[in-house]
């Protein structure tokens, strides 16, 4: 039986939230931050946004790192308009990592907010349905679910980073098999974003690789996890 939270823990934790909420509504340069970005996100406004990373000058790269994170936390919003805006405005290679780090910061804080505070605050930004799915997912292949779920473009990761969050899977292993798995789609959607010229076929040519990249590993899950995860918990 788990011990009972300290109640120390369960103040900090109520801090450290009250804190974020009181930036967010006390501070209109983080609102207008937030609110701008995500609407560019969302209405697939390459352009705009575009505009709006370059406006911060010398501290573009932050920017855009901040929004890639930010958007990792929000439900419905696409990570892969900021991976192509950022090869547009920066080359492939500077873009994609900016992409990268963003990505990665955003999945760990999805994981730690998980970790944190619990299933009923998780339940807020998922659905029960998506986590019980994410969940039996988990039991079976564990760390290498999280490494296939990143590899795989069609999977809305956001899910992934907070089921793992609530399983046994220590953050060192999470922020790996992230790590490992997101570099192919970030690594070639960039290439092809640093041309935005480039039509549909293209897409769909990368996402379909990226998927039967997902399948092949899933297929041989029970080699891999032989050979590369030992200690892997049954």
């Amino acid at each position: 039986m788990a011990r009972p939270e300290p109640k120390y823990i369960a103040l900090i934790k109520i801090g450290v939230l009250g804190l974020v909420i009181a930036a967010y509504l006390g501070l209109p340069g983080v609102q207008q931050f937030a609110n701008e970005g995500i609407t560019y996100l969302r209405c697939r406004n390459f352009e705009g946004l575009r505009q709006f990373i370059l406006s911060y000058g010398l501290w573009a790269p932050l920017t855009t790192i901040a929004l890639m994170t930010l958007q990792s936390m929000i439900p419905l919003v696409p990570g892969l308009i900021i991976t192509i805006t950022n090869a547009w405005i920066f080359g492939w290679q500077h873009g994609a990592l900016y992409s990268w780090v963003g990505a990665l910061i955003g999945a760990a804080l999805d994981f730690g907010i998980a970790r944190w505070y619990g299933r009923p605050v998780v339940e807020r930004f998922v659905s029960i349905k998506y986590l019980n799915l994410t969940n039996v997912f988990f039991k079976r292949h564990g760390i290498l679910a999280v490494f296939i779920t990143r590899l795989t473009p069609i999977v809305p990761f956001k899910v992934i980073s907070y089921g793992a969050g609530l399983t046994k899977i220590s953050l060192l292993q999470f922020t790996m098999a992230t790590a490992i798995g997101q570099t192919p789609g970030i690594v070639l959607y960039s290439i092809l974003g640093q041309n935005l010229t480039h039509n549909l076929k293209s897409v769909t040519v990368i996402t379909t690789f990226l998927i039967a990249s997902g399948l092949i590993v899933y297929y041989y899950r029970d080699t891999i996890e032989r050979y590369f995860i030992p200690n892997k918990d049954k």
